[in-house]
């Protein structure tokens, strides 16, 4: 492996594990200024690079005081998805005062909702959302009451992974994930696309160690993996962005020095938020929401943004060549210990 151009002082914070990767450390300082490295994966032939310093400011929105799994944005108000008790919330752009907008059955571990397109026989602003025990329920744009949508015939758990297919790759469709997180658990899942009428079809499984904690819909602009259903596996202490296509195959597009969790494609959202734009987190352990502005990540358009779900470590991937470049990147978490659980970018 090349040497790398560290700035003096920093050099001890570049470790190579046994794969041949490198894992960047920063200071516990924020300082966006320094230069970080740069890890192109190329099918198994990475080589180093290096990048341009940046970082994410996150602040904390709101407290909630609730366990949150997850946030969505209507293009007015955000919507606050609470653990296990399946309560949704509803707050205006400055993150409180909470409202009960929905609820659905209690339901152990995660679930995830998505906002409708309102496009492709989509009815806007509905949402929708997938429990562990894979039902997708349907809520009203105005909240209320929530109707089973469809029922995926798979006895593994799901940790709510669900996505629309924006790109075309899935005849813009509705694609959900199974599988469990964390080191321990099932290995692998399966991936699957609903139509606007309800109708489920498989579409291929993926392999463990972990499994999928989110699943997002990869860019148009994103190489060889374009419009693919990237899958953020976690395995505990390691993990892995993996791509699915639409024919059921599978590549690995990034491995990651920490269990992976929260994921955001950074490409025209389905509500856009003007002011309101940025990078919307959850971090169940603390009960925060936080925000990173749209600024913070605007020169990684066309590429994701994955975040780990223990340590709060975080990574810009984007296409490059015939393979991908993962950047570790800087950040204003500072706590001990996270959960970090669902995060969802509003664009401009």
């Amino acid at each position: 492996m090349t040497a790398l151009d560290i700035p003096p002082g920093h050099r001890e914070a570049i470790r190579a594990d046994a794969a041949g990767f490198v894992e960047c450390g920063e200071s516990s300082v924020f300082r966006p200024a320094i230069t970080v490295a740069t890890l192109i994966v190329a099918l198994g032939a990475p080589t180093v690079a290096r990048a341009p310093g940046g970082g994410l400011h996150f602040r904390v929105l709101a407290n909630t005081g609730i366990r949150l799994t997850d946030v969505a944005w209507t293009g007015k108000r955000l919507l606050y998805v609470e653990n296990t008790v399946n309560t949704i919330w509803s707050a205006p752009p400055a993150g409180k005062p909470l409202t009960k907008f929905a609820s659905l059955p209690k339901e152990v571990e995660e679930t995830r909702c998505r906002i409708s397109p309102g496009t492709h026989g989509w009815p806007a602003g509905a949402i929708f959302c997938h429990t562990p025990t894979n039902t997708i329920y349907r809520i009203p744009a105005g909240g209320g009451e929530a109707t089973v949508f469809a029922r995926i015939d798979d006895t593994d758990v799901a940790d709510g992974a669900l996505a629309f297919d924006t790109v075309g790759r899935f005849g813009y469709g509705l694609v959900a994930a199974t599988g469990r997180s964390g080191a321990g658990q099932p290995p692998g899942g399966t991936v699957y696309r609903i139509d606007p009428g309800g109708s489920v079809k498989k579409i291929g499984t993926y392999d463990g160690p972990g499994g999928a904690d989110e699943v997002e819909i990869a860019p148009a602009r994103f190489g060889s993996a374009a419009g693919a259903a990237l899958l953020a596996v976690d395995a505990g202490k390691t993990g892995r962005l993996a791509a699915m296509d639409a024919n059921g195959k599978v590549a690995t597009v990034a491995p990651l020095g920490d269990g992976p969790n929260p994921i955001a494609a950074i490409s025209p959202s389905v509500a856009r938020g003007g002011k309101r734009a940025g990078l919307y987190l959850t971090d169940t352990l603390s009960h925060n929401a936080l925000f990173a502005p749209a600024s913070d990540v605007r020169a990684y358009a066309g590429g994701v943004i994955v975040g780990s779900e223990l340590k709060g470590l975080f990574w810009v991937v984007r296409p490059r060549g015939s393979g991908f470049e993962v950047k570790r990147l800087v950040t204003t978490l500072r706590a001990k210990g996270y959960n970090l659980e669902g995060m969802t970018y509003v664009s401009p």
